[in-house]
């Protein structure tokens, strides 16, 4: 599956059909929740890694078919948008991170629940505003 994934992105750069993108990621990310379901682990500590990999792997292959068009973007523009990528991706590997270690933790409580819960609603709200800003 993540050989499909892996083909699919190829495809998507090369041939620049941005419309399979979501595709391609999703069959990488559906790859790693399989190979955790077949290795028998419940939560895995590099999760967040994983994730930001993915995330940076989808940007990255979008601002390469944006760079595609006619239209050049200016050297301001284009380092706002790597500095936006780079906090995007430190912001969610802390959080997914955050997320990942309370969930390791030990005990059962209501209080660890509420907290990852927190996190987890945290790390979706920062992604969310830090996809609104405008470069």
């Amino acid at each position: 599956m993540g050989a499909v994934g892996a083909v699919l992105l190829a495809f998507v750069l090369v041939r620049g059909m941005d419309e399979l993108l979501p595709g391609a990621l999703a069959a990488l990310g559906a790859a790693y929740a399989v190979s955790l379901m077949l290795h028998g682990s419940a939560v895995d500590g590099t999760a967040p890694l994983v994730a930001a990999g993915l995330l940076v792997c989808g940007e990255l292959a979008a601002w390469s078919l944006d760079e595609r068009h006619a239209i050049a973007a200016e050297r301001a523009v284009w380092l706002a948008r790597a500095w936006a990528l780079g906090a995007l991706v430190a912001a969610s590997v802390a959080v997914a991170g955050l997320v990942v270690s309370l969930s390791l933790a030990p005990g059962n409580g209501l209080a660890w629940t509420v907290a990852g819960s927190a996190a987890a609603v945290l790390a979706v709200g920062l992604a969310v505003r830090l996809g609104r800003r405008t470069v």
